[in-house]
């Protein structure tokens, strides 16, 4: 069991869950803004994040998501291939408040906005040494906890990743493709398609980190482009079209083993800047895992 990545599309980082927070503390604003925007719903999908829209601060939310796997990947020196099977089971909150200076209440129940849980299937399928794709799909439900409306949500797609190099310097292409989509319970199912492609590399530095661990450095570049523009709305109600985001990240790992805290287990610890090209949407995530293993 392990903690959850900064999220998004598997492989897509969208900070696209600033509406979930918006229409979670704004319930009677959601009964009038048009239902044609991102849905609440899709902070189950996004992850944990800090987001601003326009010049207003309107999403918190923390996503942990527990993961097993059935079999592991794996392809021998002589091509025998097995096919990698996981569970993953993020369970997602959004709060109305995050004031670092009322710890209190940031864990008090009543500032618990939304909750929703998206079991998800992940299948490895590894092409080449070098080469590896991994088709995805999930399947959940969540509500505000302030009004009582809920959804189905659901999402799809496929990723691929591919090793550029090796030694104390790698990199790694990393695109992917999806479908996310959800369906309110009294309201028509929306959907939009995200497509895309970055790269990550990964430094083997000499220095320690923990103990007699030594370190690895890691940073990634990503960009994210919406078939249509993803259409969000503000606290004020403004609506805003989202053309595409880009990713910039960066994290420490463990050369051996993963970092633990308490009961989790992390492949790394980083942040991550994002931000829409036109300016509209900005973000600071949680780095935890690879974009290909979010």
């Amino acid at each position: 069991m392990t903690g959850s990545g900064s999220s998004v599309l598997p492989g897509v980082t969208i900070a696209a869950i600033t509406t979930a927070c918006v229409l979670s503390s704004q319930p009677a604003m959601a009964q009038e803004i048009d239902r044609n925007v991102v849905h609440w719903a899709y902070s189950s999908y996004f992850g944990t994040g800090w987001y601003t829209l326009g010049e207003e601060r309107d999403a918190y939310v923390f996503r942990f998501k527990p993961r097993w796997e059935l079999r592991e990947a794996s392809l021998s020196d002589d091509g025998e291939r097995q096919i990698g099977i996981g569970f993953r089971f993020p369970v997602t909150a959004g709060l109305d408040t995050l004031g670092l200076d009322n710890l209190p209440g940031i864990v008090d129940p009543n500032n618990l906005a939304s909750l929703s849980v998206t079991p998800e299937i992940v299948i490895t399928a590894p092409l080449s040494k070098r080469w590896s794709l991994r088709p995805f799909a999930a399947i959940g439900w969540g509500s505000i906890m302030n009004n009582g409306e809920s959804a189905w949500t659901y999402w799809a797609g496929i990723k691929s990743r591919y090793e550029l190099g090796s030694g104390k310097l790698t990199s790694a292409f990393i695109n992917s493709a999806g479908y996310v989509g959800h369906t309110p319970d009294d309201a028509t199912s929306q959907a939009f398609w995200p497509v895309s492609a970055g790269f990550e590399f990964d430094y083997q530095m000499d220095k320690r980190f923990i103990g007699e661990q030594h370190a690895t450095l890691h940073w990634h570049i990503q960009y994210t482009r919406f078939a249509d523009d993803l259409d969000m709305v503000a606290r004020s109600g403004s609506r805003l079209g989202i053309p595409d985001q880009w990713d910039i990240g960066i994290a420490v790992s463990q050369r051996e083993g993963s970092i633990r805290m308490g009961w989790f287990n992390f492949d790394r610890l980083g942040l991550a800047y994002r931000f829409s090209s036109s300016g509209d949407l900005k973000g600071i995530s949680v780095v935890l895992r690879s974009l290909y293993d979010i």
